[in-house]
């Protein structure tokens, strides 16, 4: 049963402006890589001048060309650490995602509920940065890269908490990585049914009310047949 245990759920505190670029911020998004020093820092000035620039032009403005003169580095420069600035952008998105998801996945996480529970709110967490009528625009730019970024991210972190928690003797006939998907899926679809409904209720509200529904889905998925 989802029960008050998760009412009293200490959510982290978080501040974010509605744009993406107060996302992107400097104080939040930084590399950190166990790699070359020199490699590190090139990229945090590429994302860095990226930030900048998004706070004066449209995505689609931005250039390869602007972000490197925006960094102080040549085009071959930033070529050698991204392909194009999608790949930029994409990288970025991830590393906001993990951002998110270390704030929300803190604490004991063994039981189902509580586990899903803070997946569910870390991805309306994410979704919520664009709650400003000229952030509207901004998601919609990005919003396939954001729902792919989320999709993987928490399906790879919920195969992970399949291995922990599953029986051996389970996982051994349990399609793992499709279980993983499913439920990476349902909960984004919460998430955005959530959203869609202009947020009448608390994520945790609302949460109260579908988090009992996937977590029938992760109690089959543990369970041997």
């Amino acid at each position: 049963m989802y029960d008050s245990r998760l009412k009293n759920l200490r959510q982290p505190t978080i501040s974010y402006k509605c744009c993406l670029v107060a996302k992107l911020g400097t104080t939040l998004i930084h590399v950190d890589l166990p790699i070359d020093p020199r490699i590190t820092r090139t990229r945090q000035r590429l994302i860095d001048a990226f930030n900048q620039l998004m706070h004066a032009k449209l995505f689609d403005e931005i250039t390869v060309r602007d972000i490197a003169r925006q960094a102080g580095v040549n085009r071959a420069t930033f070529y050698a650490h991204f392909p194009d600035k999608h790949a930029l952008l994409d990288a970025i998105m991830a590393i906001c995602f993990a951002d998110t998801l270390q704030r929300w996945l803190v604490g004991p996480l063994d039981d189902p509920e509580i586990y899903l529970e803070r997946l569910f709110l870390a991805i309306t967490d994410q979704l919520t940065m664009f709650n400003g009528t000229e952030c509207q625009d901004t998601f919609s730019t990005f919003e396939a890269v954001i729902e792919v970024q989320i999709k993987a991210q928490v399906c790879k972190h919920i195969q992970a908490w399949f291995r922990q928690h599953i029986p051996a003797q389970v996982l051994r006939y349990q399609p793992l990585e499709l279980s993983a998907a499913l439920v990476s899926w349902a909960l984004y679809g919460a998430a955005q049914e959530w959203k869609t409904r202009a947020r009448t209720q608390s994520p945790a509200a609302f949460g109260r009310q579908v988090i009992p529904l996937i977590s029938a889905m992760v109690d089959r998925f543990t369970h041997e047949r």
